[in-house]
């Protein structure tokens, strides 16, 4: 009998370590997510000041398609592709729709409008404080407790928030920069408003909840934002070509880098979803917000963006938070408790 209990354990041990690895993966690809998207917006056209609100929203909108359409084939093939259009008329997939609603333009917009104006390397710590706002969103709307402990990881993450947008880097614009960073906030509010909307959902598979919220996202870019985007630089700029910079737009190497993003963005979310089914919902999160990490160093390899020391030290301060706000640090170590 103690033999069965020790394979049993190993084997549980295993599966949790599987679901650590997933959740490390998902933060490691979600940052090179971001660098993919702010290499698309510095090809042409979309590199130019007059397209500042066009061009970040269809980056958003072309990347929750590209994804919606991955995790659309993934689940046909695994025999669920009807169960997303059932999800998308029930009852229970209205929290998805919400989700999508209230994600979408604030979450997936504010996101890449900061990545165009401030760079990836600053704008992913300060998303990753989305963690952090949706326990105070809970608190303030479903009377949730929060401990001390995370009361202190809330601190210190604001503490990393003011470090980063401090001081601009060298050379940068300063309006802009603020600007970046202030929308940088508003995506991390809005990935709380959906975490938030979605928590709920009990009878919908992640998968498919997942596809669900990508659908919506993307009919909600292609049908009133993008259009909206399209109407104020029409409004704006009287005299524009709007059809020929249309044409430019989707011949540029740009739009292929929006396309791989979403693909890349497709793939962090599926491995996300499993890690909580595998690792827990702390664990997971913990080991995916350190995408904020992933960006300084990845930002540092691959761009020419000036890492600072105040950037080093925000993104610190925001991990080490985060890491309190979600969980006790020794429960999410102790991976023979598996079930906590």
């Amino acid at each position: 009998m103690t033999n069965l209990a020790s394979l049993r354990e190993q084997k549980e041990l295993r599966y949790a370590k599987k679901g650590l690895a997933l959740a490390l993966m998902s933060g490691m690809i979600w940052s090179s997510d971001g660098l993919i998207l702010g290499k698309g917006l510095a090809e042409e056209p979309f590199g130019s000041p007059a397209l500042w609100l066009f061009a970040p929203l269809l980056a958003a909108g072309l990347h929750d398609f590209c994804a919606a359409c991955l995790s659309l084939a993934i689940n046909g093939a695994q025999g669920k592709g009807r169960e997303v259009i059932r999800t998308l008329r029930s009852k229970a997939g209205r929290a998805c729709i919400w989700g999508a609603l209230l994600g979408a333009p604030l979450g997936m917009g504010g996101y890449l409008m900061a990545l165009s104006m401030a760079g990836p390397a600053y704008v992913l710590p300060i998303t990753s404080l989305y963690p952090a706002i949706a326990a105070l969103l809970a608190l303030v709307f479903l009377k949730e407790h929060v401990s001390l402990r995370a009361w202190g990881g809330l601190a210190l993450c604001v503490i990393g928030a003011i470090a980063i947008g401090y001081t601009p880097p060298e050379g940068a614009g300063g309006g802009l920069f603020y600007l970046g960073i202030a929308f940088a906030f508003l995506a991390a509010f809005g990935w709380a408003e959906g975490v938030c909307v979605t928590s709920g959902m009990d009878f919908i598979e992640p998968a498919v909840a997942l596809n669900v919220y990508q659908i919506v996202s993307s009919l909600l870019y292609a049908g009133i934002i993008v259009p909206l985007a399209l109407w104020h630089l029409s409004a704006s700029a009287p005299g524009c070509d709007i059809p020929g910079l249309l044409a430019r737009a989707f011949s540029s190497p740009g739009v292929g880098c929006f396309a791989l993003a979403g693909v890349v963005g497709c793939i962090s979310y599926r491995c996300w979803y499993k890690a909580m089914n595998m690792a827990g919902v702390s664990r997971a999160m913990a080991l995916n917000i350190t995408y904020a990490l992933w960006g300084v160093l990845f930002g540092a390899l691959f761009t020419d963006v000036e890492i600072t020391r105040s950037l080093v030290i925000g993104a610190a301060a925001i991990f080490a938070g985060m890491f309190l706000v979600i969980g006790n640090p020794r429960d999410i170590i102790n991976l023979r408790n598996v079930s906590s």
